[in-house]
């Protein structure tokens, strides 16, 4: 006899009559976790965090939750979506709202055209002996000031460089005599700057992507026309930045009398 199983109508559970399955195609929690890979316990919490469908009832034994295809696909997509970085609550606001494979798809699409559009930064694991070549030239104390400004992570006899394009940056101007604590402080103020800015053409990706579905604007165009903001606009606007910023410094001839006498 077939056996209904709840489809994914968000994550509620909710069960269509019209859809049925054999029995055969029926598991247990232990035979979900077997072909999913995901712990029972896991599986609990999912349902409990309404991320999987409520399973049904074996008929023999009421005590006994039976689950099914639609379950063991939920878990592979919940599993996709947190391995791209996508938190439970977010991942829960998808399969919630209106047609759950439709909005699925959509973030999956916006996923992939926003992902590695802006430059992709690959870690470097560096060995004891790699490190060692590395800070040979630079002053005691380096690698702790590496460490403390998270360019450097230690794990066990290596060690993680989340990104080897500043982390090399770093040591070239401490090679060339700048203070490490001054150039790890430069890359903080340049951080906090960037990330504020980061934000706020995010917000505005937001804004230009509501009013441009349905005028004919895609997605993928407006990434393309936000990716030189991240590089090459950034770099010329920040040069002007600087520029107009050496300029008042240069105009505020007290100020540079100031810190004239302060260092003598």
């Amino acid at each position: 006899m077939a056996k209904r199983i709840p489809e994914a109508q968000g994550s509620g559970g909710a069960v269509d009559e019209a859809d049925h399955i054999d029995d055969a195609d029926l598991m247990t929690i232990e035979e979900l976790s077997e072909r999913s890979g995901i712990a029972p316990r896991t599986i609990r919490f999912y349902q409990g965090e309404k991320l999987l469908q409520k399973p049904e009832r074996d008929r023999s034994d009421g005590r006994v939750a039976r689950y099914g295809p639609a379950h063991l696909e939920r878990l592979r997509l919940v599993g996709e979506l947190r391995d791209r970085g996508l938190k439970l609550p977010a991942i829960r606001t998808l399969l919630a709202e209106g047609d759950a494979s439709t909005r699925v798809a959509d973030w999956l699409g916006l996923d992939e055209s926003l992902r590695g559009s802006w430059g992709v930064v690959e870690p470097r694991i560096l060995s004891r002996e790699d490190l060692a070549k590395l800070l040979a030239d630079t002053p005691a104390g380096t690698q702790g000031e590496l460490e403390d400004g998270r360019l450097l992570f230690r794990q066990g006899n290596a060690w993680l460089v989340p990104n080897p394009g500043l982390f090399d940056l770093t040591l070239r101007l401490i090679a060339d005599g700048v203070p490490g604590d001054l150039v790890l402080e430069a890359g903080a103020i340049l951080q906090r700057s960037l990330e504020t800015a980061a934000k706020e053409l995010i917000e505005l990706f937001v804004m230009m992507v509501g009013q441009g579905y349905g005028r004919g604007i895609d997605t993928k165009t407006l990434v393309n026309a936000f990716r030189p903001s991240a590089g090459e606009g950034a770099h010329l606007i920040f040069e002007q930045q600087l520029e107009r910023a050496i300029e008042d410094l240069l105009n505020d001839t007290k100020r540079l009398g100031k810190q004239r006498q302060s260092t003598n």
